[in-house]
């Protein structure tokens, strides 16, 4: 029996209401029921944690953080638990800056800015996103309080808005960005076109070719990664809003191994299909729940745009 570690990675979802629905993300599809946690909740679930030596949380999932009306006090309250943790959040920017943001801030260590795409790509990938509203957040970003909060760009790339990067790189740069960071596409949508999750040779050898040579330390990811390279199962937790237990953010839309608030974190996370599945991975043969790893299929576009 191989035991999970303690968690020092903690991916944590206190909202799953979304004001956008984006073309690569399964939301719809596993959202059943629309939820903020309640503060109350979420002292319990702090609770849960706070023996755990957690260096990096994540406080989104399927929702938009922002829009959990006591966003604010969420993060100031799991800073208090863990003020050595580092904090990042992410958001779509869809919305009008207000102080439940503002005062955000104030405990958030890194922020995501999604952006996926350049004007009519954006909306396209976004939708109903409107440009005309990144634009008006953006201009507040420019203004706003940043108290010790890294604020970065992150970009979903396909390969279809890989000819928007060079745009938002100089986007980035006029609302003072300070970091480009490149994602390749998981392809949850329907029209595979627009990912290459499923097929490599969805980018063309000169897409290939121009990412590395323009981008290549932009783009986020380990490669090669086999399955005995995953964390999660070793020192990963990621909670729904809910309460309910995955074995990863990557696989959503599977069955949960337990629920925070009805069981102990550790008989959870060492239950014998955790094991089952912690043992597969140190072995690198992967269970039934992992042989269709989003992350493993990004593996050899990965291997081409780093390591070559």
């Amino acid at each position: 029996m191989i035991m999970h570690q303690p968690i020092s990675y903690a991916y944590l979802e206190t909202t799953n209401y979304c004001n956008l629905s984006c073309t690569f993300c399964n939301r719809d599809e596993v959202v059943k029921k629309l939820k903020h946690m309640s503060l109350m909740d979420w002292e319990l679930v702090l609770e849960k944690l706070k023996d755990q030596p957690i260096k990096e949380a994540k406080l989104m999932g399927l929702g938009e953080p922002f829009l959990h009306p006591k966003f604010s006090t969420i993060c100031k309250m799991f800073k208090d638990y863990f003020p050595k943790a580092f904090l990042i959040v992410a958001t779509n920017c869809q919305y009008k800056m207000n102080d439940n943001f503002k005062n955000s801030l104030k405990y958030i260590d890194l922020l995501y800015l999604s952006i996926d795409g350049y004007k009519d790509s954006y909306e396209k990938f976004r939708p109903p996103s409107k440009w005309s509203k990144l634009m008006n957040f953006l201009d507040e970003i420019k203004r706003v309080e940043r108290h010790n909060c890294k604020i970065t760009c992150n970009y979903v790339v396909n390969t279809e808005n890989i000819v928007d990067i060079s745009k938002i790189e100089r986007l980035c740069d006029d609302y003072k960005l300070e970091e480009l960071r490149l994602n390749i596409a998981q392809d949850w949508s329907e029209d595979k076109s627009l990912s290459n999750t499923d097929h490599i040779s969805g980018y063309s050898l000169d897409q290939i070719e121009y990412l590395k040579k323009n981008y290549s330390k932009n783009i986020k990811g380990k490669a090669p990664w086999t399955w005995s390279d995953c964390f999660w199962v070793k020192t990963g937790i990621y909670m729904t809003v809910e309460g309910n237990l995955k074995v990863c953010a990557l696989n959503t839309d599977t069955v949960s191994i337990g629920n925070i608030f009805k069981d102990p974190i550790d008989k959870i996370l060492n239950s014998k299909r955790m094991n089952e599945i912690r043992e597969g991975c140190t072995k690198n043969i992967p269970s039934k729940h992992c042989e269709n790893c989003s992350y493993k299929e990004l593996s050899p576009i990965l291997e081409k745009l780093i390591n070559q």
